[in-house]
């Protein structure tokens, strides 16, 4: 029996199946050794607009921070409303991911499917105030570079060889699966307030990731608005830290970090994603993996001829 009190579970079936993935076996490696105790969560602080200096401590301590300010002068705040985005960007093709019941919906062997519509048809549904089932996830500056005129790119990541945005817009009730990602990662919550579960990187062993070979390696199984403690036990040994963004909130979430995220109102909100040193090396070939596999939005992009519009190494 393993130290936790779990029998059977210390390797978890892949999925359901039966099958258990090389990284079910490593995971329940790292829970024998640790005597199936995870280590604990650290607190996580609120912030106003720190140094690079102070930024770079946290950072090297892989310790999540809400940071407050560094969106005071974006004209985003002022200029994201939807009647403004109808009137700027109305007629635009924008990238979103179909939902159901308001969840991102996700598949282990094709991943997360981007499609594309007309940025003004969204908001139609926004200002019904009804839920759309789709999820607004827009690369940033690729498909609509105005967006960059309502940004400004944070001191933090200014000069990092890798750099990727985002730009999400949802109705409240709008919400993604527990993932996480390779890239460092501030979070900008320009409209609206957003929910974050997080869990640290330490924490692996005990959440459920899907295999590598997946369309969702950097998934989990499970769902911590909806704990099934029966299907995946070992889930009871760890809690989510919560957080919530307010407009003009800023959460940095370090590399690896585990996130479900919840829209509680309208929200707006944009992100930097960047990496340097052999972290950028890293990020750049799982980049190449999904690009070649035709994943996440490299596959509506090849679908629409526009390859590599995702990307902006060292964007300005």
């Amino acid at each position: 029996m393993a130290p936790d009190g779990e029998a059977d579970q210390a390797i978890a079936p892949d999925g359901g199946s039966g099958r258990r993935s090389g990284r079910d076996v490593l995971d329940a490696i790292v829970r024998l050794v640790r005597r199936g105790r995870p280590p604990r969560a650290p607190a996580i602080e609120h912030v106003r607009r720190p140094s690079i200096g102070d930024f770079e401590v946290y950072r090297r301590r892989s310790i999540p921070l809400v940071i407050g300010g560094l969106s005071d002068d974006w004209p985003a705040r002022s200029s994201w409303s939807l009647a403004r985005l109808r009137e700027r960007f109305g007629d635009r093709r924008i990238s979103v991911i179909a939902t159901q019941n308001g969840c991102l919906c996700t598949d282990v062997k094709t991943g997360v499917a981007f499609e594309a519509m007309r940025f003004g048809d969204y908001i139609d549904v926004l200002e019904r105030g009804e839920r759309p089932e789709y999820y607004l996830v827009e690369p940033g500056f690729g498909w609509i570079p105005e967006l960059g005129e309502d940004v400004r790119i944070p001191e933090y990541c200014r000069n990092a060889p890798w750099r990727n945005t985002r730009f999400w817009l949802s109705a409240a009730g709008t919400s993604a699966p527990l993932h996480r990602d390779l890239a460092e990662n501030l979070f900008f919550q320009v409209v609206g307030r957003k929910r974050f579960y997080l869990y640290p990187p330490a924490f692996s062993p005990w959440l459920y990731s899907n295999p590598l070979r997946s369309a969702l390696a950097n998934y989990s199984r499970f769902d911590p608005e909806n704990p099934d403690y029966d299907r995946f036990p070992l889930t009871r040994n760890v809690e989510p830290i919560e957080v919530i963004l307010e407009p003009g909130d800023t959460l940095y979430l370090p590399s690896r970090w585990w996130h479900h995220t919840r829209s509680l109102e309208l929200s707006a909100s944009f992100n930097f994603w960047w990496a340097d040193g052999a972290l950028a090396w890293v990020v750049r070939a799982a980049e190449f993996i999904k690009r070649k596999r035709h994943l996440e939005i490299y596959g509506l992009e090849s679908r629409l001829g526009w390859p590599g519009a995702a990307t902006q190494q060292r964007a300005s």
